[in-house]
């Protein structure tokens, strides 16, 4: 499941490298970064992840195996719902976002590696 970390690291560099350029693409990027840093964590502990993109049911399952989980959602919920929607908009309806939101979205990411990055060694 090491492939599922590798893309996520790599969405999170795309997603830093984005953001001068297109910031829609930053918040669609954060998205796939922790839609996949969650499920391969899931991955390690119990050998396979959930089939789902919705990122609320992913940290429902995290919360499973870490406590505080739900806490660090309820805390960046107005983050991850932007991501969710940017996960659709960006590709499929050509919504732009301010590079404020991209810039949330990128400490997003920062927030939830300084709170879970023991389960990302």
């Amino acid at each position: 499941m090491e492939f599922l970390r590798e893309n996520a690291e790599y969405f999170e560099k795309k997603a830093k490298e984005a953001l001068k350029e297109k910031p829609r693409f930053v918040l669609y990027f954060t998205e796939q970064a922790i839609q996949l840093y969650m499920k391969y964590i899931i991955a390690k502990v119990v050998e396979d992840y959930p089939k789902t993109h919705n990122l609320r049911l992913l940290f429902q399952e995290f919360s499973k195996l870490e406590g505080g989980v739900m806490n660090f959602y309820e805390e960046y919920s107005d983050v991850i719902d932007l991501i969710e929607e940017a996960y659709i908009t960006a590709r499929y309806l050509g919504k732009d976002y301010s590079e404020k939101s991209a810039r949330k979205a990128l400490e997003l990411i920062d927030r939830f590696k300084e709170r879970f990055g023991k389960w990302l060694e």
